[in-house]
Formats: C-alpha cells, sequence, structure tokens
C-alpha cells in the first residue's frame, strides 16, 4: 500500500484540495479563513461555513465564499469583492481604501500612479491587516498591478 502525504495546503489550513474547487466555474479556489470571512460576512451568511472556505477570484463567476454545499455570492458580502465588482468606488486595496477610480484618476491626471507605491511603504511600516480586510484573505498588491496594468492599456485604447 503505498503512503502519500496530506496535501500541505489541506494540513494547515482545513479545506481539502478537492474542496478547493469553486462549485460553479470549477477554478481553483484560495483558503480564507476565519478572520476574512468573519469581517466580509454577516452573522447569518458567517453561519454557512465553518473556520475556512474557498475564495474565488474568477471575475466571471458570480460565487465569492464557497464550502461544500455552502455558496455566497457577488451582492451578499458586507463589501464589493474587486475581482467580482468592475465600479470606480471598489476598494483594490482595502487596507488602505484604495480604490478602482483613485487609480484610474491618477491615471488620468498624470498617467501614472504611486498608489502601489503608497501601499507597499505601509506594509513595510506594518499598517496592514489584509487577512481580515481584504475579501480574498491575502495582499492587494498582486491584484493592484494588475488592475494598473488593465486601466492603463484601457486609457491607451481610448486615446
Amino acid at each position: 500500500m503505498e503512503n502519500h502525504a496530506p496535501d500541505e495546503h489541506e494540513a494547515c489550513c482545513g479545506l481539502p484540495a478537492a474542496a478547493r474547487t469553486c462549485p460553479d466555474c470549477a477554478k481553483r479556489g484560495r483558503t480564507v479563513g476565519r478572520e476574512t470571512l468573519d469581517r466580509q460576512l454577516a452573522p447569518d451568511a458567517r453561519a454557512k461555513f465553518g473556520d475556512v472556505a474557498g475564495f474565488c477570484a474568477n471575475p466571471d463567476c458570480a460565487v465569492v465564499y464557497f464550502s461544500g454545499g455552502a455558496i455566497v455570492r457577488k451582492g451578499e458580502t458586507l463589501r464589493a469583492v474587486t475581482q467580482k465588482d468592475p465600479g470606480d468606488e471598489v476598494n483594490v486595496c482595502y487596507c488602505f481604501d484604495f480604490k478602482r477610480g483613485d487609480i484610474r484618476r491618477d491615471l488620468a491626471a498624470r498617467s501614472v500612479t504611486d498608489i502601489p507605491v503608497r501601499i507597499k511603504h505601509e506594509i513595510d511600516a506594518g499598517r496592514c491587516d489584509c487577512e481580515r480586510m481584504n475579501p480574498q484573505g491575502a495582499c492587494c498588491l498582486g491584484n493592484v498591478a494588475a488592475e494598473v496594468k488593465r486601466l492603463a492599456a484601457e486609457r491607451k485604447t481610448r486615446a
């Protein structure tokens, strides 16, 4: 009989590998913990989950959180989710309250934005709380960089 080591992620986070797949779009989700769920969900939605759930980052999928048969969809979280809502008043950085529109305004006014650098300085100073504040339960810098790139490209095509 072959011995298999437990999935490393399952061992630390408690969500089996098979359960990290979004039930609607079949994309692999990121595991989020109790701190994220407590901050992002109203009590009735929070009661659907234990200490961990999957987060679906697919912007074309309405599911935000999932675990077993429990699902929370776009519009059922306490705050709009960057990956799910394209609006300008949606946060791209939840810890320091930078919104998509802030990036768009910087690019329109100066063709550049210093928002990623400002966020990095705050992170370096130890003032972030991504696990609780960000619906994906992790640092936003990758999302912010992708959003800057996308909005800059969008701006170029309009010019």
